[in-house]
């Protein structure tokens, strides 16, 4: 008798476990669903709550697609609608580390050399940055302007003559 008690009550622990299980894996979302919330909210431009939900996706869905483009538009919204770009760099970087693999891991890593270039003004942390770039990647469609950039690096745009008409409207 005392052992068909202990059984009941392991079983009813087991039940109630399963059960537990079964209504909170059907009510997670799905990446897909953050992303949309997320981008819904930065066209609303509330864009720290939009970060949330593409962080939500990098740090909860590593290895989903959508993870490194959430990435890519927290770094975006970073630089371009908060004007943090400590953080911006921080993404970028996390990003090169995280998927050392991507296609898109270039892109962070030229977007590195550019804030130092275009929004630092770190002019020695740009051209190592840009350095590493064409070293890493010689036949990236971005070399090129990572070379144009160290070209002319901490010039501006009167100084180079390849802007000059554009600059002066011609």
């Amino acid at each position: 008798m005392k052992d068909c008690k202990v059984f009941s009550s392991v079983l009813v622990l087991i039940m109630v476990f399963i059960m537990t299980f079964l209504v909170f894996s059907g009510c997670s979302k799905k990446p897909e669903e953050y992303w949309d919330r997320a981008v819904s909210l930065v066209k609303q431009k509330k864009y720290e709550e939009g970060i949330d939900n593409y962080r939500y996706i990098a740090e909860h869905f590593p290895d989903d697609s959508l993870a490194i483009k959430a990435m890519f538009a927290m770094a975006d919204i970073y630089k371009n609608n908060l004007n943090n770009i400590d953080s911006a760099l921080a993404i970028y970087r996390r990003i090169c580390y995280r998927y050392p693999n991507s296609d898109k891991t270039p892109n962070a890593m030229f977007m590195i050399g550019y804030i130092y270039a275009n929004d630092v003004k770190d002019f020695e942390k740009a051209r190592k940055s840009y350095e590493d770039f064409i070293k890493k990647y010689p036949e990236h469609i971005l070399a090129q302007s990572a070379k144009w950039e160290l070209k002319y690096l901490g010039k501006s745009l009167d100084e180079i003559p390849e802007l000059q008409r554009v600059t002066k409207g011609e």
